[in-house]
């Protein structure tokens, strides 16, 4: 906005709302129409006009919330939000778990170890009581949420309830999943790796707290969830055994277009980064400033640390030794497809190609798990998924 006016405070915001509101329905949705009218000129010659339209409304109203500070109020870490249908509770920070380079990073940062929020989603009909210790065998989904480290919640009145909501709805392996409301990136706050402690904190819980064995921990991450996953995953791995309490890496991964590369090192004239711009919600300039805000104090030199950007192509001899056996799913018309790929390459260099399955779904965005009308690649990789949570 002109003269430095911050439209994320009021009465600014209220009045830059209204006025995109308005410019939305009386021009770029007519204009949207008339764009996608024929097969030829869409995104994506399989869509429908009312899923470019889904789309595009998706992304202006993303980009809208990130402008003005957001649209409505979304839960945070500072406060649990309990009501119906919600279970939660606190989840203690765990310093005694903090160590080598990243409690170096944390000390350098000035961030620390804290008390979050952490919600419990169940299998309708399960009669699952809250924290209660896992049956022989069980798996639990851990889940982390996307949104660039600087947007969204785990709390299961936001939009993000839906992907455990559907994991546990789908897939007869999984009577509940945990979801960490890990603190986010904004203005300067909660750098890295802020974040890593939270979803090292919400980790131990279920291990040290609620019984479930690493091995029955399957880590889901979606976008910058998937970043976090692989980030603590890393974690574990390296420092395992350095103290008595730190469990072991979980037993397998769910990665759903994960962010991989921070860097931009994958942002180059005709890549993904920008071919697939008019087939997603999320855009480059956007996933790059979310990206610039996450190492705070550290610099950007940070974004070319393994615990970052594992997927970076300025980051050489990325080791997975030891990562559990992994799923990715992707949508070819995203993106992050350039650095999703490098990252499953790299992966599989260490583990093996049969310890790696990739899911790709034709013509669909990044994160699309996201999107119940987004069918039927939706249902086909909660199907895949669901196979493969079986078969390990």
């Amino acid at each position: 906005m002109a003269l430095g006016i911050s439209v994320a405070r009021q009465p600014f915001k209220g009045l830059y709302i209204a006025h995109s509101l308005l410019g939305l329905w009386l021009v770029r949705v007519p204009y949207w129409s008339l764009r996608n009218l024929l097969p030829a000129w869409r995104p994506r010659r399989s869509w429908s006009i009312l899923r470019c339209l889904k789309v595009s409304l998706t992304r202006f109203f993303l980009h809208l919330g990130v402008k003005v500070g957001g649209i409505g109020r979304m839960p945070g870490h500072r406060a649990l939000e309990l009501g119906k249908g919600v279970d939660g509770l606190y989840v203690d920070g765990v310093p005694e778990l903090v160590v080598g380079d990243v409690k170096k990073w944390a000390d350098f940062a000035g961030v620390a170890p804290t008390r979050i929020p952490g919600y419990w989603y169940h299998k309708p009909g399960a009669h699952v009581v809250m924290g209660e210790a896992p049956r022989a065998g069980e798996k639990v989904a851990y889940c982390l949420h996307g949104g660039g480290y600087a947007v969204f919640s785990a709390h299961p009145a936001t939009p993000y309830a839906v992907v455990p909501r559907a994991l546990v709805a789908h897939i007869p392996a999984l009577r509940r999943a945990f979801a960490i409301e890990y603190r986010l990136t904004a203005a300067g706050a909660h750098p890295f790796p802020a974040q890593l402690l939270d979803a090292l904190a919400g980790y131990s819980y279920l291990v040290n707290t609620v019984g479930f064995s690493p091995e029955n921990i399957v880590v889901v991450g979606d976008s910058a969830g998937g970043n976090l996953a692989l980030a603590l995953t890393r974690y574990l791995g390296t420092n395992a055994g350095a103290l008595p309490l730190l469990p072991a890496p979980p037993g397998a991964l769910v990665l759903l277009s994960p962010w991989g590369d921070l860097s931009g090192s994958h942002d180059t004239p005709g890549s993904a980064a920008f071919r697939y711009a008019p087939s997603d919600y999320i855009s480059t300039p956007l996933v790059n400033a979310w990206a610039s805000a996450y190492p705070g104090p550290h610099g950007h030199a940070l974004l070319a640390d393994a615990y970052v950007s594992p997927a970076s192509k300025d980051v050489e001899h990325v080791s997975f030794k030891g990562f559990p056996r992994t799923f990715i799913s992707l949508g070819d018309a995203e993106i992050l497809v350039d650095q999703i790929e490098t990252l499953r390459a790299r992966l599989a260099a260490d583990v093996g190609e049969a310890r790696v399955e990739t899911f790709v779904s034709k013509d669909a965005c990044h994160d699309f798990l996201w999107f119940e009308w987004f069918e039927p690649q939706r249902g086909e990789v909660l199907t895949a998924i669901s196979s493969w949570i079986e078969s390990l």
